[in-house]
């Protein structure tokens, strides 16, 4: 998980240096794109990077949010009034799936579920939108709806099973 942490904090100096670069070879605007392909490029390696991850913590659950956080603050210049990037709808993306992780690592349920809101998270990460709310209010309601039915479907009935083969007998009378 720090190594994930270490590459999503280099993403700054290097994109600061791709913009420079690409600015002084060109004009501002390649100096723009430089940087946000080289910042791209980082917080990619680093989300992919979570997937390899084979034991985490609670606090490597809380990663996705802080991802969302610095990657929200980073996009919000190059915004520029036109609604690209839509920030909030990202950091509840990141919280779902922040959310089941904390539940896959309580519950031991495995991290196969956590495919739909990693893919919604890495969609609402993406700087591109279709214009209005449609699209990321499907997103998030279709990665939470998928979650919800997974987990009432297949998790509840094994954890119930587990905690009622887990509880002590009655005392006797």
């Amino acid at each position: 998980m720090l190594r994930s942490l270490a590459i999503s904090f280099l993403s700054f100096p290097f994109s600061a240096l791709a913009f420079f670069i690409g600015w002084a070879a060109r004009d501002l605007r390649f100096g723009l794109l430089a940087g946000a392909v080289i910042f791209t490029g980082f917080f990619i390696a680093a989300v992919v990077n979570l997937f390899f991850i084979k034991t985490y913590t609670y606090l490597d659950a809380a990663l996705p949010l802080v991802f969302s956080v610095l990657w929200s603050l980073a996009l919000a210049p190059f915004s520029f009034g036109v609604s690209l990037f839509n920030a909030p709808e990202f950091m509840g993306a990141a919280l779902l799936l922040g959310s089941c992780m904390a539940i896959a690592k309580r519950y031991r349920t495995g991290i196969k579920w956590l495919v739909f809101p990693a893919f919604v998270f890495l969609y609402e990460m993406l700087p591109i939108n279709i214009p209005g709310p449609v699209d990321d209010t499907f997103a998030l309601a279709g990665s939470f709806g998928v979650i919800l039915t997974q987990f009432l479907r297949r998790e509840l009935p094994r954890i119930i099973k587990t905690e009622l083969q887990n509880r002590p007998p009655p005392p006797a009378i």
